[in-house]
């Protein structure tokens, strides 16, 4: 038992040099002598029948893998997405992980349909940067090219009840801006606004734009003029493209004009 024990710790503590950091697996660091491709191809075996035996550990190394081509083994989807699978199960930070290989397109064909698959089990399971992704996926028009604001605004809601204020800030501009005049909601979009701009001491160029179109949305144009001088006047001249972006609202709010357009 002691040499297999050893053994067990030699092959997580070398594979977790690089897999699974932020996805919520144990992790360990890997000396040179206990490199995986020093090991892998000689314990396979033993850890494949270890993540056959239920080892999370075991089946995200193994889907990593074979998905890069990495630790001595030849690059194979198939198998990579079979223990990966496994991994997932119950696990929303792997679920999410997958949809990242297939929005990416890194090891995996790019697939927007099936990255979107992955992102919602992890979503639905309480993964917030899947939440993120899919808010992002629905306000970018989900490659159709046509924005969804209600399910744009109904993933950053949920990320921003999780805690995040990105996601507050996404809402927003979704309220003050979308193109839906159903899911539009200007006096919502201001009050989440000035609670950002309360709640974070924020000196924030973005922010202040943000609650610009708030007030555009709201009719009081005025308000939007100031607060949309205030956002240009945090800028400093460090960004170009941005000056012109805020110049151009602002312009549009001294006409009394609001924006619609639920680009984030």
């Amino acid at each position: 038992m002691p040499a297999v024990m050893t053994l067990k710790n030699v092959v997580i503590g070398a594979m977790f040099g690089f897999a699974a950091t932020g996805y919520g697996i144990a992790s360990a660091h890997a000396s040179v002598t206990t490199a995986p491709d020093n090991h892998l191809l000689s314990t396979l075996k033993y850890v494949e029948l270890e993540a056959e035996q239920g080892d999370k550990n075991m089946q995200l190394f193994l889907g990593r893998a074979y998905i890069e081509g990495s630790n001595g083994l030849k690059a194979d989807p198939l198998k990579g997405m079979y223990w990966l699978k496994k991994a997932a199960d119950d696990t929303p930070a792997v679920q999410a992980m997958i949809g990242d290989l297939f929005k990416n397109g890194r090891g995996l064909p790019r697939d927007n349909q099936k990255a979107i698959e992955w992102y919602t089990k992890a979503a639905n399971e309480g993964s917030v940067p899947a939440m993120v992704e899919l808010g992002h996926f629905y306000a970018s028009g989900g490659g159709t090219g046509k924005t969804d604001c209600a399910n744009a605004i109904k993933w950053f809601n949920d990320a921003s009840n999780a805690g995040s204020m990105d996601s507050k800030r996404n809402l927003v501009w979704l309220y003050a801006t979308c193109s839906d005049k159903e899911q539009r909601d200007g006096e919502r979009a201001l009050k989440l606004a000035k609670q950002i701009i309360k709640r974070s001491a924020s000196n924030d160029a973005g922010d202040y734009d943000n609650l610009a179109a708030a007030y555009a949305a709201c009719g009081e144009f005025n308000d939007a003029v100031k607060a949309q001088q205030v956002a240009l006047s945090k800028l400093e001249g460090k960004d170009n493209q941005r000056i012109t972006k805020f110049s151009k609202r602002l312009e549009l709010y001294k006409q009394n004009q609001t924006i619609y357009s639920a680009s984030l």
